[in-house]
């Protein structure tokens, strides 16, 4: 690919770096639509003072801080609707996670929506975003998602300082190149 295509801000991070493109980045916009959806509004309003500009960031720190009322309130969001909207915001934050293999597939997000899974707790997608702030924050490990038969399970994704993943032809000779 030689540059990137999708709207940015709703447009995997993979799209926009030298990484392998996959089905994990309909997730990632997917998880931007469900915060729309909990915002009733566009993500970015540049016409909102300071933390609310940018909804997905604000979500992901009141959901974090466990100020999710707060948002109900901004949001208009009735009472009866509340928990289905903290389900929706889970969802939302475990779609977009920056590492795509740490983002669920789509037939996980659908069952997590209708309430025939858990929602875990995911970790905040955006710590990458704050400079001295490691992805994921203070641990090195993320959650994967597996799926075997109709069950799931969430796994440790140890962060690597090599990308095995690139090219056919990279794969073929088996080079790998440091990650940033």
């Amino acid at each position: 690919m030689t540059g990137g295509r999708g709207t940015p801000g709703y447009a995997a991070p993979e799209l926009w770096m030298p990484l392998p493109v996959t089905h994990k980045c309909d997730v990632y916009s997917f998880g931007m639509l469900l915060f729309e959806i909990i915002g009733r509004r566009r993500n970015m309003d540049v016409t909102l003072g300071g933390s609310q500009q940018w909804f997905p960031i604000w979500a992901s720190d009141k959901s974090e801080k466990k100020q999710l009322y707060d948002l109900f309130i901004t949001c208009e969001i009735e009472e009866k609707d509340q928990e289905v909207a903290e389900r929706m915001l889970k969802v939302a934050l475990c779609c977009v996670q920056q590492r795509a293999e740490t983002r669920p597939v789509m037939s996980l997000v659908v069952k997590m929506l209708e309430g025939g899974l858990e929602v875990p707790e995911p970790p905040n997608p955006f710590t990458h975003l704050f400079s001295g702030v490691p992805e994921g924050g203070d641990s090195l490990t993320r959650p994967a998602w597996n799926v075997v038969g109709s069950y799931w399970s969430s796994s440790e994704v140890t962060k690597s300082t090599v990308v095995t993943s690139g090219t056919p032809l990279m794969k073929k000779y088996d080079i790998t190149y440091a990650s940033c």
